[in-house]
């Protein structure tokens, strides 16, 4: 039987980084983002879901790196608001850890996208009777110039940013009593 889980963007964190200038990690994260996945416990096969990532609420602390981020030599927020993982299917090695494969769409680019991913045991809902509660943490890494994130800074130089980009997520996911009954119709 599938189960649906909705991210808690309350308690998620879908962050990155790259190194500068070859030397300092830089990081950041995304503010505003939706989801939900869908699996048969039985079969991490059958995963499925799709997590969508508002560009424009990129952040790395630094307002001038920001917005150069969110330009046409990077995202392009302003034609490519928003990028979108959609999980195809799962695969268990060991009690709690998981490869997940997937296609990461980034300014209308679609890359497979393979995550590590560790989920932790579930437990009730303290604040919602009849939820359940389970995190994960994802590890995983894409070249942002497979997704047209070409900029370099000057020629000849030290790229500013690493081409190899590294994604850390931790997630709360929720599965209430009402999408648990759903997911059985």
């Amino acid at each position: 039987m599938s189960e649906r889980y909705q991210l808690d963007p309350a308690h998620t964190v879908i962050g990155f980084k790259a190194k500068h200038l070859a030397v300092t990690n830089v990081r950041g994260n995304f503010q505003k983002f939706e989801g939900w996945v869908e699996a048969d416990r039985n079969n991490p096969d059958s995963l499925t879901g799709e997590v969508t990532v508002d560009i424009a609420s990129l952040t790395t602390n630094n307002e001038q790196r920001d917005g150069h981020l969110k330009s046409g030599d990077f995202f392009e927020a302003e034609s490519h608001p928003q990028a979108v993982y959609r999980p195809t299917r799962g695969e268990q090695l060991g009690a709690n850890n998981f490869k997940v494969y997937g296609d990461l769409t980034i300014r209308g680019v679609t890359k497979e996208l393979v995550l590590d991913v560790t989920v932790a045991d579930e437990i009730d809902h303290p604040y919602q009777p009849g939820s359940k509660i389970v995190s994960l943490e994802a590890t995983g890494s894409l070249n942002r110039k497979d997704f047209g994130l070409n900029w370099d800074g000057l020629a000849g130089t030290i790229p500013l940013a690493s081409n190899e980009i590294k994604l850390e997520i931790d997630s709360e996911l929720v599965r209430t009593a009402q999408t648990a009954d759903a997911a059985t119709v």
